[in-house]
């Protein structure tokens, strides 16, 4: 074990001294690197295919913890395909498990000789049909062919009169490098636990390379982890070109250039302050909502670029430090307090709730802005037992605290022994698949809304739709929330269209979509559309915070 590891060392030295370590550029405005995890766990692929957009050719090599990119090897072909080390075949342009027009398999015939660069190995392996080099744990090596059992590679070996060779295979570390094309074997990488394959698109870094990946345009170079299954593909890509994979893709790319810098800041800062929660899978963000939507380049356009590079380097700071920088579609009329959604112990004071008079600018443009959705109580009492609690026949429902921005903090729901179960508002929004946590709960088909009375008098009305209310100083509002009043014991809602006592089923009506923490993207929109820039945004969204 010793002299493997001495002898391992003493290779990296000699390629590092040969082909030298290639630093990664980060896009303009900042240093940092991100490993952005493309397809991973469920989703992680047999073979993953690469060609040139920008550039041409790729280097192979491995990335070290500083995402330092150290060079192996290289090779001009512009359509490539990682595979994993197991039998693939080639299957509608892609390589899969199962059967295919091309396969590669996992047998190898390894010839005896070592080499101590990529270009020795290169140059003994094109005296042989089929032959290509392989760097195995720190050693160079010439293989030959890609066969599907070892019946097959030992009959090729007797075809071949390769007697000082051995059929091989690979730990389930490895993948091979091939022409996606005809699954000819270019380079095949073994690590073994300590190090992944890194492929760097082009033959140098005398361009900004660009590369299609499942459809995709990116930046930056990429890599191959695996560990006995498929291979987990991670984007090893600058700060500022992820954000211009983010911000077409959480923004539309023709909305007001203010609000597209408003959301680029807050992409920037959300990546850099929410980097750990992948760590376990070896990268830092996903591409896909649980983090932030990237996918390229595809939708980018000189706006969304221009957005990214005017606020390059960027962040939403709170006591200088960058901070937590949730958004979500639109507010529906409120955003909330973080605490209210997620964590009643955050502490997170610049995600404190707002009420919005902006968004309401282009409701009327937005799809589904007022939604409804009525729940059985039976499917009530049934989400409630399968979450452990010993429910009876439901009853009742109603919002049992408002917060400071009039959405619900608390709901309530009452079965028919009397026993209560109350629960914050994001909780019923993934239990019910409501559009956002700002809503009232109502009584649904046959059910009893109740009434509101009007002016003091008998009349009444059964919905606050249209309805307005007078202050102190003679100015009129719109009801747009549950209503209710304040007594010495809190805030109560009143009766009206908040509770259900009859009938079967609840009705949730609200407005807007999403979490409601942090900015609105379309309020962001309406206040870029009065004029306002994106420090107006988000300092607006954002309490006590400061951009820079």
């Amino acid at each position: 074990m010793g002299k493997s590891l001495i002898r391992f060392m003493a290779v990296l030295l000699a390629a590092a001294a040969c082909l030298g370590c290639v630093t990664f550029a980060a896009g303009s405005g900042g240093k940092e690197i991100l490993r952005v995890g493309l397809f991973y766990g469920s989703t992680a692929l047999p073979g993953a295919n690469l060609e040139n957009s920008v550039g041409s050719g790729y280097r192979f090599g491995w990335y070290d913890d500083s995402l330092m990119f150290h060079q192996l090897g290289s090779s001009a072909e512009t359509q490539l395909s990682v595979v994993k080390t197991q039998n693939v075949t080639l299957s509608g342009g892609n390589y899969v498990d199962g059967t295919g027009s091309v396969t590669v398999g996992c047998y190898h015939l390894q010839r005896s000789a070592s080499y101590v660069s990529f270009e020795e190995a290169q140059a003994a392996a094109s005296s042989v049909s089929g032959g290509f080099p392989a760097w195995i744990e720190g050693t160079y090596y010439v293989r030959v062919g890609a066969y599907a059992t070892k019946e097959e590679a030992l009959s090729a070996q007797n075809a071949l009169s390769l007697s000082d060779a051995t059929v091989v295979g690979t730990s389930g570390y490895a993948v091979t490098v091939v022409v996606t094309k005809t699954g000819k074997p270019v380079f095949q990488f073994d690590g073994g636990q300590g190090y992944s394959l890194g492929i760097q698109p082009g033959l140098d870094d005398s361009v900004q390379t660009v590369t299609w990946f499942k459809g995709y345009r990116y930046y930056g170079g990429f890599q191959y982890r695996r560990s006995g299954g498929n291979i987990t593909v991670i984007n090893i890509v600058g700060l500022e070109d992820y954000v211009k994979g983010v911000l077409p893709y959480e923004m539309n790319n023709s909305w007001p250039l203010e609000a597209l810098k408003a959301q680029a800041v807050c992409a920037r800062t959300y990546s850099v302050t929410n980097s750990t929660s992948h760590a376990s899978s070896g990268f830092d963000v996903c591409n896909n909502t649980h983090c932030q939507m990237y996918q390229g380049l595809n939708l980018a356009n000189d706006r969304t670029d221009q957005a990214v590079e005017e606020t390059a380097g960027e962040y939403v700071r709170y006591q200088g430090a960058p901070a937590i920088t949730y958004y979500s579609a639109s507010d529906g009329g409120a955003t909330e307090d973080v605490r209210n959604i997620w964590d009643p112990t955050a502490n997170l004071p610049h995600l404190k709730g707002v009420i919005d008079p902006y968004e309401s600018d282009v409701a009327d443009e937005i799809s589904l802005y007022n939604w409804t959705v009525t729940v059985s109580k039976s499917e009530v009492a049934a989400k409630l037992q399968s979450k452990g609690y010993n429910c009876g026949t439901i009853v009742e429902a109603y919002v049992a605290e408002l917060s400071e921005t009039g959405n619900p903090k608390t709901v309530t729901f009452a079965d028919a022994n009397g026993k209560k179960w109350s629960f914050g508002p994001e909780t019923l929004r993934l239990w019910f698949g409501l559009r956002s946590n700002r809503f009232t709960v109502g009584g649904g088909s046959g059910g009893g809304g109740g009434s509101y009375y009007v002016n003091g008098s008998s009349d009444t009305i059964g919905s606050i739709s249209g309805a307005y209310v007078i202050n102190g100083t003679g100015e009129m509002t719109a009801i747009t929330d549950a209503p209710y009043v304040v007594t010495s014991s809190g805030t109560e809602v009143l009766g009206g269209g908040n509770t259900t006592s009859t009938g079967s089923s609840i009705t949730f009506t609200g407005s807007g979509y999403g979490h409601n923490v942090g900015m609105s993207q379309q309020g962001a929109r309406a206040m870029a559309l009065r004029g306002m820039d994106y420090v107006d945004i988000l300092t607006f969204y954002f309490t006590g915070i400061t951009v820079g």
